[in-house]
């Protein structure tokens, strides 16, 4: 297979189990920030499946900030708030002279880890390589027509309880709030501005890798809700692992599955790395009526489509 052809991507919206899901696809390897994307624990396992993890290469947002997006801005593809600009780097206008060089950056850099990782922790000639790139999901449908080779897992969840997991994250506590300069969400005004902006990047991150479905041959792309996922989980990763080619047994599967939720996961894991009760329909308990009531203005019609109750 080409380096194209071995690359899958995690789209969908951060706060929707991407973490899990990749470390339950290349258990009992762990993601990490090393030169192979493989962290160092895994030195002590002999084998593990051929699959190189990229945690959050950022290449989507390179192609696409997000600087400009305001709520109400719902371009076709985030790229044409700018592209109609000549002196933008990426502009309609020169793509003939960015396209090719850019398709080619992007697969020798994935290339050369994986080759690296093959080597390193002997994966074979050939491994997948799953890139986990939630927070560039607005840019879901601009990546698969540079790469329309490679592969889409779309993983969806309710758009409150991204929203109550986000702001979670960047309250007082949060675990993103420890870590950032800038104060926390806070006030009653501040909440509901955070909670209507994480509203509508969950809508456009939906949206464009919806499109980006919509575009890919069926084979080449795969659902998963987050929500069947954490409720069964063994089946829900036996239709991915077949998917991707993997083959793992049930057996395997139901130990993967088991050590990998939320239960067993240690504490320090909890706190440092922004894993969350793992419970649909917190958003219930966590968002003011107002605050879910300007959440469901937002995305309320989308919910519906992709038949969430609202």
């Amino acid at each position: 297979m080409t380096t194209e052809e071995r690359l899958v991507w995690i789209m969908g919206s951060p706060r929707s189990g991407s973490t899990w899901l990749l470390r339950m696809i290349i258990h009992p390897w762990q993601p990490d920030k090393t030169a192979t994307g493989i962290g160092s624990a895994a030195g002590f396992r002999r084998s593990g499946p051929p699959v190189v993890p990229i945690n959050e290469s950022y290449f989507p947002l390179h192609m696409a900030p997000l600087n400009e997006i305001t709520i109400g801005s719902r371009p076709g593809k985030l790229n044409d708030l700018r592209s109609a600009d000549p002196n933008y780097l990426l502009s309609a206008a020169w793509q003939s002279s960015w396209h090719e060089p850019l398709r080619r950056l992007a697969l020798q850099r994935f290339a050369a880890q994986a080759d690296l990782a093959a080597d390193r922790h002997r994966l074979g000639a050939e491994p997948l390589i799953v890139v986990k790139e939630p927070n560039g999901s607005h840019a879901t449908d601009m990546l698969f027509e540079l790469l329309p080779g490679s592969r889409l897992i779309f993983l969806l969840r309710d758009g409150r309880d991204v929203v109550d997991s986000m702001l979670a994250a960047d309250g007082p506590g949060g675990w993103r709030a420890r870590r950032s300069e800038s104060a926390a969400v806070a006030s009653e005004a501040e909440r509901l501005a955070y909670v209507r902006h994480s509203a509508w990047l969950w809508l456009l991150r939906t949206e464009a890798t919806e499109r980006a479905v919509a575009a890919l041959p069926p084979t080449q792309s795969l659902t998963v809700r987050y929500e069947n996922l954490l409720a069964d989980t063994a089946a829900e990763l036996g239709r991915i692992d077949s998917w991707l080619g993997l083959n793992r047994s049930v057996g395997e599967l139901t130990k993967i599955a088991r050590a990998q939720r939320f239960g067993s996961l240690r504490n320090r894991l909890r706190r440092n790395k922004g894993v969350r009760a793992a419970s649909p329909g917190l958003w219930r308990d966590n968002l003011s009526s107002s605050e879910a009531a300007a959440v469901e203005a937002l995305i309320g019609d989308k919910l519906a489509a992709l038949d969430y109750p609202v």
